[in-house]
């Protein structure tokens, strides 16, 4: 398991290098994500090696949210004063996601 950690957290701290490096305009761990992505793809690192701490991960993912749920109470007033566009903008990507995601599911599904 602790090979796995280290998998995923070189590769989160490559996501972060490259972000910061060349200036990109996307998350560190989204470049991460994408970078271990391809790295399993490619055979480079197995699967086997990942998924234990990767399965650990996953079952405490809800305490991930923490710091979400506490920056939701220190904009209180900013959400209560924008609440309807900030609703319609979630709604609508989340149709949005929801029909690109079957779409993509259709083409490459089978």
């Amino acid at each position: 398991m602790l090979k796995g950690l280290l998998y995923i957290f070189g590769f989160l701290i490559a996501g972060e290098l490259l972000t910061r490096l060349f200036n990109l305009p996307v998350a560190g761990n989204i470049i991460g994500m994408l970078l271990i992505f391809i790295a399993l793809k490619l055979k480079i690192i197995k699967l086997k090696d990942v998924k234990p701490a990767s399965d650990q991960l996953i079952k405490y993912l809800v305490v991930f949210f923490i710091p979400y749920g506490v920056g939701l109470m220190v904009y209180f007033k900013l959400i209560a004063e924008y609440w309807i566009p900030l609703s319609l903008g979630l709604v609508f990507s989340s149709i949005l996601s929801l029909y690109i995601s079957g779409i993509i599911l259709q083409k490459f599904g089978k």
